[in-house]
């Protein structure tokens, strides 16, 4: 038995909120009729849960799991009951509980999962929604499964390549913050007296006012570095910060690259799934431009379909915004002239996922080296402040 919320009126007109137990949304309508009451609002109760939040290898297998079931012929309501029923609880039990209860309800499983936006991002909701369209919802779970799975090996890789780099950075920024606050103010004298003399190195002159500024100032520079970190966190998720983002991780050097060849492997993708299932092309761009990731070339591909709405063909449009390689338009090309668009965009979707992977790899390799040559910059530079006056004032004695 489930437990509902719910906010109803009285045969007084008087306003009521209280829970109820029942199966289903519409066994609770039923039974606050039977109590005189008329409901305005019924849905699930949230319960607080003591179980962590979903990993991602959870969600991954529960997408695998949910395909099995459907391929093998179980409803879907039935398939989330028994993932619900048999599997361990974890933190998507939850979740998968509500879920249950909406599909229950008449609600599709893309609509559901994105009542959860915590645990299913946006990308994993329009995948559903143009496998569920689209008459391929199980290939949509088991492509949701391999990119979490995917993603979780990429983040792994990504954290190993930067955990001892990182590490270093770290502690060498906090043994720079020490000299800077107890150490530099040693040498007070010396630097006095090279400053009278208009004799104090430019690199020292940072070094001191880096170090007043911590000195005298440190909890307003904390303060100041947290609120403009906050009010920035804050912008980036309204719709202006988000696609001033997505245009900066679209033109950004070396990543920008990356980031559209992923864009473009999931656009073509589910592009070519959905015209290999019969979708007519403008349903199909209209859903697949929504699981790109990014806003600019989700607003290139809609200029498209507006395109070919009259009568354009698909690659001229997509040329004309500039955010997609000439390679993969001249195979949108081939493509259509050749009746053969759905199997040419799926191979080309694969093959732009292998070239970001390896170009990944490459960057990620360089990572390394990267952080450690700029500690070392890092520390030549406060050498350079500390030593220069010291060694003018060793001059001057002899």
């Amino acid at each position: 038995m489930i437990q509902f919320s719910y906010v109803a009126k009285t045969t007084a007109g008087k306003t009521v909120r209280g829970q109820i137990g029942a199966n289903t949304r519409a066994d609770a309508l039923r039974a606050l009729v039977e109590k005189s009451l008329v409901p305005t609002t019924v849905r699930t109760a949230r319960k607080k849960s003591n179980l962590a939040k979903p990993k991602n290898r959870d969600i991954a297998n529960f997408y695998t799991n949910l395909a099995d079931l459907l391929e093998a012929g179980v409803p879907l309501v039935r398939s989330l009951e028994l993932l619900v029923d048999k599997g361990k609880q974890t933190g998507l039990t939850p979740v998968l509980i509500d879920v249950r209860v909406r599909v229950a309800n008449g609600e599709s499983l893309s609509s559901a999962f994105r009542e959860h936006q915590k645990t299913f991002t946006s990308f994993a909701v329009n995948i559903l929604r143009a496998g569920e369209e689209g008459g391929f919802l199980e290939e949509s779970l088991r492509n949701l499964a391999r990119f979490n799975e995917r993603s979780e090996d990429l983040r792994s890789r990504i954290l190993g390549a930067i955990a001892y780099p990182a590490f270093l950075v770290g502690m060498g920024t906090l043994q720079l913050i020490a000299i800077l606050v107890f150490f530099v103010p040693r040498f007070q004298v010396i630097f006095d007296r090279l400053e009278k003399r208009g004799e104090l190195p430019l690199p020292t002159m940072f070094l001191l006012t880096g170090s007043e500024i911590l000195q005298e100032h440190a909890i307003m520079v904390a303060l100041t570095i947290a609120v403009i970190g906050l009010l920035a966190w804050t912008w980036i998720k309204t719709e202006q910060g988000q696609q001033l983002k997505d245009h900066f991780q679209l033109r950004c050097w070396g990543i920008g690259t990356i980031m559209r060849q992923y864009a473009t492997s999931r656009f073509c993708r589910v592009l070519g799934t959905m015209l290999q299932n019969g979708v007519p092309i403008l349903a199909s761009l209209e859903i697949s431009r929504h699981v790109t990731g990014n806003q600019i070339m989700s607003q290139a591909i809609r200029s498209a379909s507006e395109s070919i709405a009259s009568g354009q063909s698909l690659a001229t449009p997509l040329q004309q915004s500039g955010h997609f390689s000439d390679e993969l338009l001249e195979l949108i090309r081939v493509g259509e002239s050749t009746n053969r668009l759905d199997k040419i965009l799926q191979n080309a979707g694969d093959s732009l996922e292998r070239q970001a992977n390896r170009t990944l790899d490459l960057y990620i390799r360089l990572l390394e080296p990267l952080l450690l040559l700029v500690m070392a910059i890092a520390i030549l530079f406060l050498l350079l402040a500390l030593l220069l006056p010291i060694l003018q004032s060793a001059e001057s004695l002899t």
